[in-house]
């Protein structure tokens, strides 16, 4: 189906616009320059988390036309955001990794979970480079949160509160997701594991919001 609407439409690079097969040169560049880093808020019990890249550019836009234009071409490069991220976090060794759940009627529209997608293309760079890295759908949404976008960042914390639950899992796990802005769904899905018996559980994204002071 992508690839039909590329044929009427015209192909362009999800990232710029610019004419052409996937993503660009030029984006590619942007990417390239990725440099994890520890994202930091401001809130007791809030995970240790990394990133890849900050929420900005080419990436921003990534990763809005990965989850909202279906473009799935720009899985690969945003998986290797995230096994970057993920490798920030937890260097060697076996760990699985836990995908923030997109809600049913998401998954209905766009027909596929993008987060996911990322998560288990990230995988399968982590165990070509000799990781042990499993994906594991260890969240549910058990909650329907109001709409986050009128709501100030405590009023978020709130909001999502109560809003996933956890499947017990063994050993070091780490929470994906593509962006982290209040990072109020990281710390409720690391909530609902740690109320499930997991006992290590952080967290990593491709990428971040930050505060000018802490830009990497």
């Amino acid at each position: 189906m992508d690839v039909a609407a590329d044929l009427l439409l015209g192909a362009s690079c999800p990232g710029c616009g610019v004419p052409g097969w996937g993503i660009c040169t030029s984006c590619r560049t942007s990417l390239s320059a990725a440099a994890p880093f520890e994202v930091v808020r401001s809130i007791a019990s809030f995970p240790a988390v990394s990133s890849a890249m900050v929420y900005e550019g080419p990436v921003r836009r990534l990763i809005a036309a990965h989850k909202e234009r279906h473009a799935r071409g720009a899985t690969p490069a945003l998986a290797g955001l995230l096994a970057a991220a993920v490798s920030h976090r937890r260097s060697d060794g076996a760990l699985t990794i836990v995908p923030v759940p997109s809600t049913r009627r998401a998954v209905r529209e766009r027909g596929y979970d993008s987060v996911r997608l990322i998560a288990d293309a990230a995988a399968r760079t982590l165990c070509r480079e000799g990781r042990s890295v499993e994906v594991v759908p260890a969240l549910r949404h058990v909650r329907r949160p109001a709409d986050q976008s009128s709501l100030d960042t405590t009023a978020r914390w709130a909001n999502l509160h109560g809003a996933l639950a956890g499947e017990r899992v063994d050993g070091p796990v780490v929470v994906v997701d593509d962006v982290c802005t209040t990072g109020a769904t990281l710390l409720e899905a690391c909530r609902a594991l740690h109320a499930a018996g997991v006992e290590t559980c952080e967290a990593a994204t491709v990428s971040a919001t930050v505060l000018r002071r802490s830009r990497p």
